[in-house]
């Protein structure tokens, strides 16, 4: 039986680790062929990758695009669509296509990347994600100050260059450009579309190893082997279909074959390793306390603190350890890296809940006062429905009435229920996991600083939050963030929680990308996946 070691994360890997399962002794020219079948945690809102921000539409659109590069296995950015040269100070980006076709059969040219960069920055595209274009010369003032998009130094020498000027150095530049918003677009196609670019398959063309073929919304999509793809030769599946319906008993499907791969419970994963099956944990979620700060009582920051520290730590970890999780270090999780791709997270700057009763019932009075209220409103705490769920927002709230006198309604939901409170800010407290869409502990951070409004589930606001996060760019610099934000405590990690993901015997070759594949959208890359007849 082929078992894969637990998966550690180290300092060698860098902004885009991921785990590659091969099965040794498989013949790739045994596994073509075969079409895959992977799960989707939500429906794609729609696959325009210049303004695509959701994991769901990200992970299907890094599938279907291909950017002027790509990241491999180890998080290097390798060739995608181009080949590359820089000039010696740095500045100058000269890409040389290679021969490619989009999935009508029409040529990839260097001015659709033009035309896809434009997009991204354009204010009148209203990209979330045109920030991250930043440091290409005119992008800024384009996005911000409406300058003419022919400012933006991304330009077509011919058909196969294409040329970008960046205002400074940037070592991290060649793999920011494998993230979504840099994906090509076709100018002629785009318009043709009338407005509904992305929205149905039959208005959406793609340049990577692959093509949308149907688009069952709610259930599915097909995608097929876009055979002009310049790699084609490479690409092993002759389909992968996503299926967007959650299977209630995800090990049940992989052991019947109707899906490849899928995130199982830790309750599972004995016995999909007695099935013969391959694991791969993931240290990149936390389970979070969320502290909904646009209550009036909750605004304060000594409340905040105050709940934090009424917690009874030491039970409620045992209560984590029985759930096969960790107590939480700190706002980063496990898998996290510094700018410079070195792990992150360590046990020296470790910021653990720790119970002092004296001061949260101070601080609480505290808050109430900053918040121009006598005592405490009754509060909902929200939380999943699943046993272990239950079980650590049960210490956390009877943490509540043993050191505050605190007394509020604990109310389990099923998931998605959660996971919609939480999108739209229909709760007051509520306990669920977090998985940011970013490798860097400096991408978490924005999400809990409020600078990310996409993951600001707290609803925090913060004038210095800016300020902070611009100075992280070191370790020094993220740890004097994280704990300004343990200080301020928009919301309360209370315990590291690894995804886990069992794939059956047959499959190998697929790579699985920690954080969901952040902003490059490649949680699951299966272009050299095979299977072979179980």
């Amino acid at each position: 039986m082929n078992r894969l070691r637990r998966l550690s994360l180290t300092a060698a890997a860098c902004l885009m680790l991921a785990v590659c399962l091969l099965l040794p002794g498989c013949k790739k020219d045994t596994v073509m062929g075969k079409g895959f079948r992977f799960p989707l945690t939500a429906e794609p809102r729609q696959l325009d990758p210049q303004v695509a921000s959701d994991s769901a539409s990200a992970t299907v659109i890094a599938a279907l695009f291909e950017g002027l590069t790509r990241l491999d296995e180890q998080g290097q950015p390798v060739p995608g669509a181009a080949e590359w040269t820089v000039s010696p100070d740095g500045l100058t980006y000269t890409f040389t296509l290679l021969d490619s076709q989009w999935s009508d059969g029409q040529p990839v040219r260097a001015q659709d990347f033009v035309y896809g960069f434009r997009r991204t920055v354009d204010p009148a595209t209203k990209s979330p994600l045109a920030e991250k274009a930043y440091g290409i010369a005119g992008a800024r003032q384009i996005h911000q100050d409406g300058a003419p998009l022919s400012s933006l130094g991304v330009t077509a020498a011919d058909d196969k260059t294409l040329v970008i000027t960046l205002e400074a150095p940037d070592d991290g530049f060649l793999t920011r450009l494998a993230a979504v918003p840099f994906m090509p677009c076709r100018e002629d196609f785009f318009t043709a579309t009338g407005g509904r670019y992305g929205l149905e398959a039959e208005n959406l063309i793609s340049n990577g190893p692959f093509a949308l073929d149907v688009w069952n919304h709610s259930k599915s999509l097909l995608m097929i082997k876009n055979e002009g793809y310049h790699g084609a030769q490479g690409i092993y599946p002759s389909a992968v279909r996503y299926v967007i319906e959650e299977a209630e008993d995800p090990l049940a499907a992989l052991t019947a074959g109707t899906l490849d791969a899928a995130e199982i419970p830790p309750e599972d994963v004995a016995a999909a390793e007695e099935a013969g099956m391959r694991i791969v944990r993931l240290d990149d979620t936390t389970r979070m306390l969320w502290l909904n700060n646009n209550n009036a009582a909750l605004s304060s920051a000594a409340v905040r603190r105050a709940l934090r520290d009424a917690i009874e730590w030491d039970t409620l970890n045992q209560t984590i350890a029985a759930a096969g999780e960790s107590r939480a270090l700190g706002y980063a999780a496990g898998a996290a890296v510094t700018n410079g791709g070195e792990t992150y997270r360590t046990e020296a700057n470790a910021l653990p809940g720790h119970t002092d009763a004296a001061a949260a019932r101070a601080a609480l009075q505290e808050g109430l006062a900053q918040a121009q209220l006598t005592a405490m409103p009754s509060l909902t705490v929200l939380c999943a429905d699943d046993e272990y769920s239950h079980a650590i927002a049960l210490d956390v709230v009877q943490s509540w009435q043993k050191n505050l006198s605190l007394y509020f309604e604990l109310k389990p939901v099923p998931e998605a229920q959660l996971r919609s409170a939480l999108s739209t800010g229909n709760y007051t407290i509520a306990i669920a996991d977090y998985t940011p869409s970013g490798m860097t502990a400096a991408a978490a951070f924005a999400g809990f600083a409020g600078v990310d409004e996409r993951e600001n589930y707290a609803n925090f606001s913060s004038a210095q939050a800016q300020e902070q996060l611009a100075a992280a760019n070191t370790r020094a610099g993220l740890e004097a963030m994280e704990a300004w934000l343990y200080a301020e405590c928009p919301s309360v990690p209370l315990s590291a929680k690894a995804r886990i993901f069992a794939l059956p015997e047959n499959v190998s070759g697929v790579v699985i990308h920690p954080f969901g594949g952040g902003e490059y959208g490649a949680a699951i890359d299966f272009r050299t996946a095979g299977k072979t007849d179980s």
